[in-house]
């Protein structure tokens, strides 16, 4: 994701959905230089083409869906009244420091320490001053649940602040089993809290070879040490969130989002439709 970030801000300011200037940062030497190359626009037509050869739909899916959330986190705090984030996995994610939210807005980062030591780092070579509050709660998922390391300020300040929570990737069994210890945290939220969560349709997981691409892009995964073995029916989304005390506001593939943010182009976009949001909000 930061690679993908990183090389979409290398597009001139009027061609591309977003800039994250911190992304490159997190990249390894071989991959920076590849981002060098990127300001290019035939090398970084020719990268964006080995990508979609290789993984399928993933680029641009994540281009779209990466534009889609920081979308829907503005307007969360412009519109809604949104005054505290808290996102869920963070590791690289960059929104505390790029957004511009127009509105004063606490973000809150649960990880595990190693992740976080390691972005830190990187990102005070770059920020010397952050803009904007931040707080990294340290959470090792094979140990603890959420609601085990939050800090009692967050939980004494939950009827004070209107909180959004974010969680993108959630596609393993013990993610699934946090993510139903985060569902009963935030039932203590008041009304109107905001959850943002990605998740595979379980269609890929029970069916691989139907999907374009996927047995390539589980392979290069399961390298990764990503294994992915949990989702979601999407036919069945507004009920699951229901059964959570939740009301879905929004839910889609990648063949929506990229088509909300790259139009036309996106007829010729094709993997990765499985991937989705679901945004949903507390009764």
């Amino acid at each position: 994701m930061a690679l993908f970030r990183a090389i979409e801000s290398t597009k001139p300011a009027e061609e591309r959905l977003f800039h994250d200037p911190y992304a490159a940062a997190f990249l390894s030497g071989y991959h920076q230089t590849l981002i060098s190359g990127c300001r290019v626009p035939f090398f970084r037509k020719m990268l964006a083409a080995y990508i979609q050869l290789r993984w399928p739909g993933t680029h641009t899916a994540a281009i779209a869906r990466t534009k889609l959330i920081d979308d829907m986190v503005v307007q969360a705090v412009r519109e809604d009244d949104i005054n505290q984030i808290i996102i869920l996995s963070a590791t690289f994610d960059t929104r505390a420091h790029r957004l511009d939210v127009g509105k004063p807005v606490s973000f809150v980062e649960v990880d595990h320490p190693d992740t976080q030591h390691f972005k830190q780092s990187r990102l005070w070579e770059l920020i010397k001053s952050p803009a904007v509050h931040l707080d990294y709660v340290k959470l090792d998922m094979n140990q603890q649940y959420l609601a085990d390391v939050i800090s009692p300020y967050f939980v004494q300040q939950r009827h004070y602040n209107k909180t959004l929570f974010l969680w993108e990737n959630l596609t393993t069994h013990l993610e699934a089993r946090h993510a139903e210890a985060m569902f009963g945290f935030i039932r203590s939220f008041p009304p109107g809290t905001q959850v943002i969560v990605t998740y595979p349709d379980k269609a890929v997981l029970e069916n691989p070879h139907q999907f374009r691409g996927f047995s390539r892009i589980n392979s290069t995964l399961r390298r990764a040490g990503e294994n992915w073995d949990y989702g979601l029916d999407p036919r069945n989304i507004t009920a699951f969130m229901h059964e959570r005390n939740m009301i879905v506001r929004y839910d889609g593939g990648a063949d929506k989002y990229r088509q909300q943010y790259f139009g036309e182009k996106s007829r010729k976009m094709k993997g990765y439709e499985y991937f989705r949001v679901v945004k949903s909000e507390l009764k």
